[in-house]
């Protein structure tokens, strides 16, 4: 199953399944840097593919467990302009 995890999902805790595939869809209003996933309770499939605009990476549920998403992202604004900036946050919790 696909658990999408958008900006509505911030301060939240959401559940997923062992196996279940999460894309982390924050939009396109800021460009967004994520921290990589923990690397045991999720995880980054190997890519070959390319993300659709707004989504900002596909991760796995991989095991049992609570891990957290982090994302800081930085408005699209033009040169010499101060950029807002915006952060994310949410737990996910993996199920069996």
């Amino acid at each position: 199953m696909v658990v999408e995890i958008t900006r509505a999902d911030d301060r939240t805790t959401v559940a997923a399944h062992v196996g279940d595939v999460l894309q982390i869809s924050l939009g396109t209003e800021y460009d967004w840097q994520l921290d990589p996933p923990d690397g045991t309770v999720l995880t980054h499939p190997v890519q070959t593919y390319l993300l659709r605009e707004g989504v900002q990476a596909i991760w796995l549920a991989s095991s049992v467990g609570r891990s957290t998403i982090t994302a800081k992202g930085e408005a699209r604004c033009s040169a010499g302009q101060p950029c807002q900036a915006a952060a994310f946050t949410a737990t996910v919790e993996v199920l069996p």
